[in-house]
């Protein structure tokens, strides 16, 4: 499943978003210098199928994350409200994960470490909601996270694959390719970290 003609046309004609407009698929987005400009605004570049997808979308509805009205505190309030859930788990469910070495006995000197460690994870791009697509590595085909707290699943191998599971009909059928590991979010969606 990749993005293209035909996915746009299959959402286009499939898509459910309740009773917002609905994004149109496969016509003009942003343009490649406002997203040029996006990216040196927050400091990495997009993998290429991010800036595909947003190049060919147009959102009135706002469906997904704005892009387009981009607000980098806007961006910023959303890796917060991330980070938030993952230090509300440290706090109050003995979440530590093995990266982080031996827990500190203060929870102010644990939750430290932790957040010296969080900013150093694959930034993350907000799509919809909870969902996000790691913007490292810069290829196509990163994976879809869905991420509430520590609670962090799967939700598409791709994301012409999350398109379809968001919007259109969630399936647990996956391509037959693995899916790409993307450094912390993969441990943390497979129990690898030792949650």
């Amino acid at each position: 499943m990749n993005l293209g003609k035909d996915l746009f046309a299959y959402l286009n004609s499939n898509q459910q978003v309740g009773d917002q407009t609905p994004p149109q698929y496969g016509v003009p987005g942003l343009s490649s210098e406002r997203l040029d400009a996006i990216e040196k605004e927050l400091g990495f570049p997009f993998p290429p199928d991010f800036r595909f997808l947003f190049e060919n979308v147009s959102d009135p509805g706002e469906v997904l994350f704005p892009w387009s009205n981009f607000d980098k505190s806007v961006y910023k309030q959303m890796i917060d409200w991330v980070w938030r859930g993952i230090k509300f788990d440290i706090e109050h469910n003995d979440i530590w994960l093995r990266r982080w070495g031996v827990r500190s006995e203060t929870l102010a000197e644990a939750i430290e470490v932790a957040r010296l460690d969080f900013v150093t994870w694959p930034p993350l791009l907000p799509i919809y909601g909870h969902r996000f697509l790691p913007a490292r590595p810069t290829l196509p085909d990163n994976p879809v996270f869905s991420i509430k707290q520590t609670d962090i699943i799967y939700y598409g191998a791709n994301l012409a694959e999350y398109l379809v599971n968001e919007f259109v009909v969630y399936s647990f059928y996956r391509e037959s390719k693995p899916i790409r590991q993307i450094e912390v979010w993969s441990d943390l969606a497979e129990g690898r970290e030792g949650i």
